[in-house]
Parts: C-alpha cells; structure tokens; sequence
C-alpha cells in the first residue's frame, strides 16, 4: 500500500460535477455543522464498489437541535447501511416502509427519544433527520452505500470537492489500480478522490454461488446522426445554482460544435418558460449568455411546461429537443410514462429526435432514460455533461440504438433483458441469478459474449447487487404502469419486501434508528430474523452477523419536567402574556403535565405490543372541545364569491413585512382583570441575522437595496430557505411577482420530499397572482408524502376552494377525517376538519343548487358540520415539528383570548391549544363581531426544530355558500418573539 502524499495526489483529480458539497449535517433552521471526523473505508472489485463513511459532526449552538443530513451520491450507487452512535453504543438502522418509518420517527421525538430517519429524496440524493443533537455536541453517523461501475474504464470516485474543513480527514481505497491512504487534518478538499481500476481485474463481471454480473458492449458500428435545427432547454431552476456557470459553459461549447448557421432556440425553464434566444448557433454571444445569468436558478423544475412550449412553436420549429439539466422534476407532472407520452407527441410537431446532456452530481438518468427512448423517429441519448465537449458533440451526432435484447440461458432472474439509448463503445451491466454449477451463456442481439474469466467476490456483495437488480427492474415495471392499474400496489409491497430482506433502500422505504428493542417492537418491526449487514475486513466485504441484539431499558423520563430544548413544549408558567389570570396559566401547566404523564404511561403500557397500526401506540386521545351556540348573526356585509366563481385575486394578499402593518387601534383597553383582557405584547424583534436586516430595510421602504442584500446572501448560501424568502419578500415590494413565485418556489426545487417545506412555499406562493396553480401542486405532493399531517390536507382543500372546486375539496378533507392522527399531535383537529368539510359542502351546494340533498346527506354520514349561518375563522398553523406558537386574540374592547383563557366575552372561542408543532389553531367567531381584531403568533417554544414557519388564515363565510380568503404568511426565529399579524377590520 502506498500512502506517501506524491502517490495519493497522483490518484486524485478534479471533478466538475463536484463543485457543490456531497454531504452536510444542519439544523433545520439551516445552521451548519461543524464536520469534525470523515474515515471512509472503500473496496474496489470490478464493477462493483463499496463504500464505508464514518461521520463525525459537532453542533455548533448552546442548545439541542435536530439536523437534517444531505447526501448525494455517485450514480448507479444506493444505501446498505445507516447506524447512529447513542453514548457507548452504535444503534443499527432498520429497512422499513416509508410511511410507517416516518411517523415511528416523528413518535420517538416527541418521546424526546434518539432517533433517526434516512429515505431517498429526488433521484441519487438522501437526507436523513438525526435526532437529538445535544449543545456543543457531536454526533456520529455510519453510512454505507454499494455502486455499479458501469464501463470497463470507470473509475471510483470518492465525492469530497465542496466540503468545508474536515478537522479529521482519513480514507482508504482498496482493490483500485493501486491502493489509496490520505490521512489529513484541517483540510479543506479541492477535488474528489479518483482510482482507477485495476489493469488486472476481469472486465468481463463477476461470478459467486448463484449470484452473476456481466459487462457487455452491444455496440460496435458508429453511424452519424444530422443536427438540422435544435431547441434547447435550459434548467434554470434552483438546484442549478450551485453548478450554473458549468452549465452556461456546456451549452456554449455545445452550441460552438455546430454548424455556424444551424437555427436554434434557446429556452430557459424553471416553473416559468422563456425563450432568450433564436438565431444561428454561431449567434448565440455574450448578451444571450447575460440573458440567461440575469434569469438566475430560482424556481421549480416543471418539464411538463418546458416540452409544452416546443408542442406550440409554430414560426420555428425544430427537429432536434436537447434538454441540458439534471432531470429532476418537481412540479408539474413528474411520471416518468406521463412525460415520455408529452415527448412522442412532439413528433407531430416535427421533433425526430430527444436528447439529455445531464449536468450537475444529483440528476435523475432513469427519467432522462425513459425521455429520451419515448418514441420519437430516432432513439435519443443521456449524456453525461462533464464527460467534455468533443464526447458531447460525438454522442450528439451518433446513432443511437434501443431494444438490443439481451438474454442469459438458464437464469431464473435477469435484469435488463432489453438495452435502451446505446451507442459506439457504450458498455452495459447484466445481472443474473443461475443456480451455482450451471454455466453462463449470454447472447446480446442474438450474438454470443465471452465471459469466460470472470472474477469473484464475496457472495453477500454480489447478492446485495442482485438484488438492487431485481429492485429496478419491478420499480421499472412499475412506472411504466398507468395510475390506478390494479398491479400497480402488488408491485409497491414486492419492491418493499425485498428492500427490507436485503437491506437495500427503494423509493418506498426508509432507513430508521430507534433508540430499544422495545420502541422498534412498539412499531411492529421485527428485530429476530436480522439481515446481515455489509461491512469491510482487511480490506474485503464480508457479511456482519448481527446477534440478537442486548439494548438498555427504556430511559425513564420526568413527567412533572417538560424542556423546550428536548423538543416538547414547557409548562406555559413562567413566560405568561401580560394580563393572564394566575389560574389560567397555572391550569395550562397542569394539563401539560398530564398530557406528559399520559405519553410516558403510553408508552410503558404499550413496549411490547406489535401494533398492526403504529397509529395505535400513541398517547390517549384528548377529549374534543364542545363549542357553544352563537347568538344568531347579523345580516352580513358584502362578501365576495371568491369559492364558486374566483373573481381577479390581488397581486398580494396580506403582507408579512413589518412596514405594511397597522398599529393595534389607539384606545384598545388595558384591563388585566379576570376575563384574560390586555393589550398585543411587545416581544423581542421575530428576526434575527441576515433575514433581519433585509427586513428591517422593507421596514424602511429601501427595497432595492433589500433585493441586492438577499440575492447576495443566497449567493453565499444557495440552500438557504431564508435566504429565498428574503429575495421573495424584497421581490413582492419591488411588485415583481414573477421574481417572487420563482423565489418561493425554489424551496419546493430545493426541497421535494419535504412535505414542511412544500407547505410553506405553498403558502408563499397561493397568495401571489398566478401562484395558487403551483401551491396547490405544491400541496398536493405533501398530502401523498405525509398524509398523517393534517394540515397536507386542509390546505389542498382550501386550493381547490379558491379554484372554484368544491366537490374535489369536499374529498380530500372526507379521507382526512377518516384518518386517524396520533393522540397530543392535533389537538381539537376533529372539530377544525368537520367544519372545514361544513364550509365546503356550503360553496358546493350553493354551485350545485340541484345536489343540495345529496351532499347535506354526504356531509351527515361523515360527520360533518353543517355551516348555514355567518361567520369568521382566524386559523394558524406553522411548518415547524416539536415547536410551541401560540396564537392571541384581540377585540376592540380589550379583551384577550389565547391558550389560558380561549373564549371572548364579545363572541369567538380558540379550539385548542397545540403545542408540538404544526397546528392548526382555529380561533372561530359565530355571530356579532366586535372588531377590529389584532392578531398575534408567540414564539413560545423553539424546541429543536429552529424557526417557524406558517400563517394566518382569515376564512370568512356570509352563510349562503361564499367564502373570502385572505393569507398572512409569518416567520419567527426568536424565542417569546410575538409576530404582529395585522389587524381584522
């Protein structure tokens, strides 16, 4: 082995899809972590790889947190392996189906337990949710992926280019062209680590046992292809930040290829689509280039529009589609056979052929794959963007060639039977199960292949790889299946049952830690019959038997003590509003700590139960508040028709910028006495940071220099949801909403499978015009990740309201009441749903006066309310798990209602108090209104979770089936910070 620095250096080159970091740790208020220790471990054995990393993080903040782990890794690479330290010992994680991983995660936080959650996002990336992460402590992760080197000349690559200081740097690469050591300290890298394969390894595949893998080379012939015209389509969307300049360089180096007089447009997408420039390739110079750096990446990535612009060019058509980006869709129609469809029909548009240069380290090739071999005259290729510009302009200009069937006598499993997108010197990997002793014959396109010499590995090794094989292959069926085929469930639990056998990640399950056998026994999740997990010995991959596994008790937790810092809500003693009665807080206090008791004795009583609905394992339910008649209303004012017939929104809609707020009127009262009465709290400013500053210059009508201020800040910080709020803010002030929905949306780009963030952008974006057809997508997605969130539902609901689209609000909120949510999450949730389906079924029969009978049945067997009288709802809710905002409300005769004193003596009660994150807290009024209203959000408990993010939302219904909307979007970053919402006239 060599390890002197001329050795190492010489394996170790520059990688352009590297420029953006390959992992991260931060708190999900985005703080960063320090990374502190990085051993990877990696065994090289043609063509297949794996790799060992051993993470070490320290927190940076005085108090506990939850981070967020990011990492994005090489292509044709998926997760084996995810552990995390707990004090002395190292806690395995277990494969298991999504949905049920996600709410046992969400359980254990609030159980203030250690646990930890890893699933795919989009395409080769993976986050995971790591829980708790004491002050100034450190946290150690294991994760352990296999990869696929698919040709013969493939090196592994070891992503570390665009990390920050490593304090501890160590790697080992063993079995490549020559074995690697680097040991470093206070490093930051410039480049990743590149191995090249061995020049003594077999090229033709491996063979252990019944296990088979085969490099083949389908095609030796080249055939030149024409380029006569050419639209391109440029990514802008947000997660090309990062690497935008690479590829404005790929697409003029690309365009320099071409004939000089060869007619292209040049279209720029995002959730937007516009055209920069149309012209001869040799035109396209330095102003097009501008065009297209003063766009930006900002936004979602909806292909679905991009394609539709080429359907609809008339004047200049093209017959070439070349889409320069990474593939990743996030809003729009994101199936893969919905997408190939819109591509075929583009040959009626006189588009022959489809290609994809895909840029970036996360891109999804399976998508490019299936866009690029939709059926167009002429098959397409995926390219790979930083293979250079002269193999770029080659694969552009070559034949390419599909449906090569490939076929391995004997073999009772084999994946791929057919090759797609082929061209000169293109190698391909078969896999193949052939009962051990049998020999291995392949033909490809009916032509024998040598594969005599194939090496061997460890079986384990090469059965994990099969069985990645046999993953894709169902996954493939499956996305190739129209929604609502009858197979296409069958196929979920298939790919699920084999993930969790093999312990090889899928896109329906998830890596979970939790802290006991007992907590893993509480969810169902059986630990006896364990897979074994791969790790490296002596520079081998080996099977590690796991035992039966000899964990600690439970930890015993107070239930007389709540801290915030644990991620559950305080006792609201000791930081009351102004003005609260001493029994009020003191009966808060006291139901906190029954509420705590109920979880612990939950959970004692249930540690051994297997639950066939993990739902079941959660506290006591809490009993429902009754509301109390109103006095009959008043006739109502005018009240628009904004449900059944959407009249012309504003181009804003409530602001959230301190400048444009309303003072609380001058003579509110200030009585402290027994009905909870006081005036609005005057807390510490709700920012702090960068935010504040571009804030504080909104306050001061400077927003110019607010906007240069925030597009500074995401130039420092691409991922940084603030900082795209911030351009969104400054954005709506400048009144460019296009600029702000690009902004708002990019927290969807940036962050698809986050069902928070997908809400919260959602929010941002419903209220601006032209934005509500995105939110609603937006919130569509986040009811099919976490249908257990309430809130998913209610706002999609309330999308569709405002569309004038009652009947299909009307089902969504039916399957959200049917659900069951977990005991202490929601409270008072079951009355908000049952009025929320009353205000629905109201704007339904008003649109549909002929179904009235119908649907006040429908609503009766559901439990509904029914909603025929007057009035206004004041809801909150925030995107922020395991936080406490309490909501406050005053009326114009001083009085005061919030979670210790919920009703006004002037009309209006507040549901419930929710105090682990969430929401929604409804405050309703029936009857005679004694407004104005000042509006209030505390930030009573940041808990782990960092800032919080949600509105306000005003519903007002005039009791004939006509609602008005109006939407006040919030952010508070400081603790006991209070968040004026605006005044209710």
């Amino acid at each position: 082995m060599r390890s002197s620095l001329v050795a190492v250096l010489a394996v170790i080159a520059f990688s352009a899809h590297a420029s953006e970091a390959p992992l991260s740790l931060t708190a999900s208020d985005g703080t960063g972590l320090s990374l502190v220790g990085l051993e990877a471990n990696a065994v090289v054995t043609d063509p297949l790889a794996f790799t060992e990393l051993h993470l070490t993080f320290q927190n940076p903040e005085n108090r506990v947190i939850e981070g967020q782990f990011h990492i994005v890794l090489p292509q044709h690479a998926v997760i084996s392996r995810f552990a995390m330290k707990q004090e002395t010992r190292w806690q395995e994680g277990e494969v298991v189906e999504k949905q049920a991983a996600r709410r046992a995660y969400e359980d254990a936080l609030h159980r203030k337990q250690d646990p930890a959650l890893l699933e795919q996002g989009a395409a080769n990336e993976f986050s995971a949710r790591v829980f708790p992460i004491g002050a100034k402590a450190t946290k150690e992760l294991i994760i352990s992926y296999s990869q696929q080197l698919i040709g013969s000349g493939t090196p592994y690559v070891l992503p570390l280019k665009g990390l920050p200081q490593i304090t501890s740097l160590s790697v080992t690469v063993t079995g490549g062209a020559s074995n690697v050591t680097l040991n470093k300290s206070s490093y930051v890298p410039t480049a990743d680590v590149v191995v090249a394969p061995s020049a003594t390894a077999s090229k033709r595949g491996l063979r252990t046992g019944d296990f088979a893998v085969i490099r083949v080379k389908p095609v030796t012939e080249a055939a030149a292809a024409a380029i006569d015209s050419a639209t391109v389509l440029f990514d802008t969307s947000a997660s090309r930040a990062l690497g935008f300049s690479t590829q404005l360089q790929v697409l003029e180096k690309m365009l320099a290829g071409f004939a000089p007089s060869t007619p292209v447009t040049v279209v720029a997408f995002d959730q937007t689509v516009k055209s920069v420039y149309e012209g001869p390739a040799s035109g396209f110079d330095a102003a097009a280039k501008k065009a297209l750096r003063d766009r930006r990446a900002l936004g979602a990535s909806n292909l679905e529009l991009a394609i539709s612009f080429v359907q609809a060019q008339t004047a200049a058509k093209r017959s070439r589609v070349i889409l320069i980006g990474d593939g990743v869709v996030t809003a729009g129609i994101d199936a893969a056979d919905q997408l190939a469809a819109k591509v075929k029909a583009l040959k009626a548009n006189g588009v022959s052929r489809f290609d994809a240069v895909a840029v970036g380290g996360l891109r999804d090739d399976a998508l490019l794959l299936r866009l690029v071999t939709a059926g167009l005259p002429e098959e397409g290729a995926v390219i790979d963007g930083d293979s250079g510009p002269l193999e770029v302009s080659r694969r552009l200009v070559s034949v390419t060639r599909s449906k090569i069937e490939v076929a391995v006598a004997g073999a009772t499993f084999q994946w791929p039977k057919t090759l797609s997108a082929m061209q000169t010197g293109d190698e391909a990997l078969i896999f193949a199960e052939v009962p051990k002793g049998s020999p291995i014959a392949v033909k490809v396109a009916g032509a024998p292949v040598d594969v005599s010499g194939l090496g061997e590995v460890s079986v384990a090794m090469l059965e994990r790889a099969v069985a990645q094989a046999k993953i894709e292959a169902k996954t493939d069926e499956l996305n190739r299946m129209a929604d609502g085929q009858k197979d296409r469930e069958r196929y979920k639990t298939e790919i699920t049952a084999l993930s969790v056998k093999y312990r090889v990640l899928s896109q329906f399950t998830a890596l979970l830690v939790l802290e006991t056998e007992a907590d893993y026994a509480r969810f169902g999740i059986d630990r006896k019959a364990l897979a074994d997990i791969l790790g490296i010995e002596k520079g081998r991959v080996v099977a590690v038997h796991r035992p039966a596994l000899e964990l600690p008790a439970p930890l015993v937790q107070n239930p007389t003590k709540r801290e915030a810092s644990s991620g559950g809500a305080k006792p609201k003693s000791d930081a009351a509003p102004r003005g609260v009665p001493a029994a009020a807080v003191e009966k808060s206090a006291a139901s906190a700590v029954a509420e705590e008791s109920k979880l612990v004795a939950s959970k004692d009583d249930e540690a051994d139960k297997k639950l066939s609905d993990p739902m079941e394992a959660l506290a006591v339910k809490e009993p429902e508040v009754q509301r109390a008649p109103g006095p009959p209303p008043p006739p109502p004012g005018a009240i628009g028709n904004a449900a059944s017939a959407p009249a012309p929104r504003p181009q804003r809609r409530g602001s959230a910028a301190p400048a444009e707020r309303s003072e609380p009127e001058a003579d509110l009262a200030n009585s402290e006495g027994e009905d909870g009465r006081g005036r609005p709290e005057k807390g510490p400013p709700p920012y702090t940071g960068p935010l504040k500053d571009v804030m504080d210059l909104l306050a001061a009508k400077k927003a110019t220099e607010a906007m240069n201020k925030a597009l500074g800040w995401r130039e420092e910080s691409p991922g940084d949801v603030l900082a795209l709020v911030a351009i969104g803010e400054a954005a709506e002030a400048l009144k460019d909403f296009e600029r702000a929905a690009r902004a708002y949306g990019s927290i969807i780009d940036l962050f698809p499978a986050r069902a928070d963030l997908r809400r919260f952008a959602g929010v941002r974006l419903e209220r601006l015009s032209d934005g509500l057809a995105l939110a609603t997508d937006s919130f569509r997605h986040a009811l099919e990740q976490r249908p257990d969130h309430p809130q998913s539902a209610r706002l999609l609901a309330y999308a569709l309201l405002k569309q004038g689209k009652p009947e299909q609000a009307f089902d969504v909120l039916v399957a959200a009441r049917a659900r069951p949510y977990p005991s202490g999450r929601f409270a008072g949730i079951e009355r908000v749903l049952a009025e929320d389906l009353g205000l629905a079924a109201a704007v339904w029969m008003r649109q549909s006066p002929g179904l009235k009978t119908d649907i006040a049945n429908r609503l009766k067997s559901v439990n509904g309310s029914t909603e025929n009288s007057p009035s206004i709802r004041f809801v909150l809710n925030w995107e922020t798990d395991a936080n406490d905002v309490d909501f406050h409300i005053y009326d114009a005769k001083g009085g005061h209602a919030f979670y210790g004193h919920p009703h006004l003596a002037t009309g209006g009660d507040l549901y419930a108090d929710v105090t682990t994150g969430y929401g929604p807290e409804c405050f309703t009024i029936r009857g005679k209104r004694t407004g104005p209203y000042t509006l209030q959000a505390h930030y009573y408990s940041r808990g782990p979770m960092g800032y919080g993010l949600g509105k306000l939302e005003i519903i007002e219904h005039d009791g004939r089936g006509n609602l008005r909307f109006e939407e006040r979007p919030f952010i508070v970053m400081v603790d006991d910070a209070f968040v004026d919402l605006g005044l209710v006239r």
